[in-house]
């Protein structure tokens, strides 16, 4: 049988300090020696993730944003994109500075560019995050009011200590065509991450659509947190890892270990019956 994997990024496949684990890349080097069908499905930016996994070469199209965006790292192109409504951005933009949350943009322009956009640059954080942003070769863009945006607007999001994040699923609960994730940050203690794009962009839905191309016949997925929840309905076996949510876990097939301990390589190496050293 066809199978296809596939890996969340942060909690998942990444340790806590963002990386991929020797241990990790030697399990994915041997689901390729094998010809095990793989990829990831991410919250994060093509950009992100290439940082946290360098050198790293994909046989699949890769699922970005949460479902929002489809990209092929490999050769750095566009496979598909949902943005959001330029109406609901301004809303939402809104409602955010109202809660004191400056947001970002991520955009996308009609060549396919991806960009940023932010209102002002302020905090240390913001700094830091706008000058990796530069470093990837991401255009950022500092604009007071968010008017006049010519891009597609792909999630909206935000880095910081403001708490208020959390709230901001309730807040924007009667706008149709938003979904919103907040939650800890796992990287940084104290602080906090909120990401918000068009409702239609799913994990589940975009690796339907990796399937649907591969011909594969069954779906296997890993991962840890609430975004991951439309893949793991459709798959037809499902990882949570243990560290993950208690929610994930319930709906998932088994738990395996959390990613500190290499959670999926071992459980990779175990399965397909392989060494990771």
């Amino acid at each position: 049988m066809k199978e296809l994997l596939v890996f969340d990024l942060d909690g998942t496949l990444l340790n806590g300090d963002e990386r991929l684990t020797s241990k990790t890349r030697r399990a994915l080097q041997e689901l390729d020696r094998l010809e095990i069908n793989w990829t990831i499905a991410t919250g994060r930016m093509p950009h992100g993730a290439l940082e946290s996994l360098p050198n790293l070469v994909f046989k699949h199209p890769q699922v970005y944003k949460n479902g929002v965006l489809m990209w092929d790292l490999n050769e750095d192109k566009i496979i598909s994109k949902i943005p959001m409504d330029s109406r609901e951005v301004r809303e939402v933009c809104s409602r955010l500075r109202s809660q004191n949350i400056n947001p970002w943009l991520n955009t996308i322009d009609h060549e396919n560019n991806i960009g940023a956009i932010i209102s002002a640059i302020t905090t240390p954080r913001e700094k830091e995050w706008s000058g990796f942003l530069k470093n990837q070769g991401v255009v950022v863009q500092e604009n007071s009011d968010f008017s006049d945006i010519q891009d597609h607007v792909l999630n909206i999001f935000a880095a910081t200590d403001n708490a208020n994040v959390l709230g901001m699923a309730e807040a924007c609960a009667d706008l149709d065509e938003v979904s919103v994730f907040a939650g800890h940050d796992m990287y940084k203690p104290g602080s906090y991450w909120l990401d918000i794009h068009h409702s239609s962009g799913t994990k589940g839905d975009a690796v339907k659509l990796v399937q649907q191309q591969l011909g594969a016949e069954k779906i296997i997925c890993f991962g840890d947190s609430d975004n991951d929840f439309s893949m793991f309905e459709i798959a037809d076996e499902s990882y949570a890892m243990g560290q993950g949510l208690d929610e994930l876990k319930a709906m998932s097939t088994s738990v395996i270990g959390s990613n500190s301990e290499d959670g999926v390589a071992h459980f990779l190496a175990q399965r397909y019956g392989f060494s990771i050293g």
